[in-house]
């Protein structure tokens, strides 16, 4: 079987997350995308993160009727920091016999010379990212080769939806409007928890 994963703070999860995973499962033919929320994230400081809790129950809101997505807390098991490596380690022992498909953003594949044990997660699974502006795809293959030596990823081609999860909790703390960013249901869990207010 064919198994995606594609980790984050999700800090809070917005449109933007959605449609990428929706587009992945499709242009990948996923049997299962693991959307999987960071427990401890090794570069992650300050106040303004959400709770376990909340992050995983946003998440349920938000791919509430995503054929194929599943959410899946490991992470929160594991414990320590949240490596990709001890993730997909412990991922393998779980789906055995399925080939792994790791879904990153532009940013971080461009630093993915940096991850933990970054070639061992290579030998694990396969890198998919997609350019966030029409003119750096060439800067995201010329790495791939000339730094991770990659020949085997997948870069794909989609329309760029601008926004972070930074902007959103900014826009929520200084009481501004969120346009459509979020699905509604998790704008409304937000609300009704009061997250990110200060």
């Amino acid at each position: 079987m064919k198994t995606g994963i594609f980790g984050g703070a999700f800090n809070p999860v917005h449109n933007g997350h959605v449609n990428l995973a929706k587009s992945y499962i499709d242009i990948l033919g996923l049997d299962r995308l693991l959307i999987i929320p960071t427990a401890n994230p090794p570069h992650r400081t300050g106040s303004d993160f959400a709770s376990a809790e909340d992050r995983i129950n946003m998440l349920i809101l938000a791919f509430e009727g995503v054929e194929k997505a599943e959410i899946c807390d490991i992470e929160f098991k594991l414990g320590d920091k949240s490596y990709t490596f001890n993730t997909l380690n412990a991922l393998r022992d779980i789906y055995p016999d399925d080939d792994f498909y790791l879904i990153i953003g532009q940013d971080q594949f461009l630093y993915f010379d940096k991850w933990y044990r970054y070639a061992d997660i290579l030998d694990m699974a396969t890198l998919c990212t997609a350019p966030r502006e029409e003119n750096s795809r060439q800067a995201l293959i010329d790495f791939a080769a000339d730094t991770l030596g990659l020949k085997n990823y997948y870069l794909a081609d989609f329309k760029p939806y601008v926004v972070s999860s930074s902007e959103i909790r900014a826009r929520i703390k200084n009481g501004e409007g969120l346009d459509g960013l979020l699905p509604q249901s998790v704008e409304e869990y937000i609300v009704s928890k009061g997250l990110y207010r200060d």
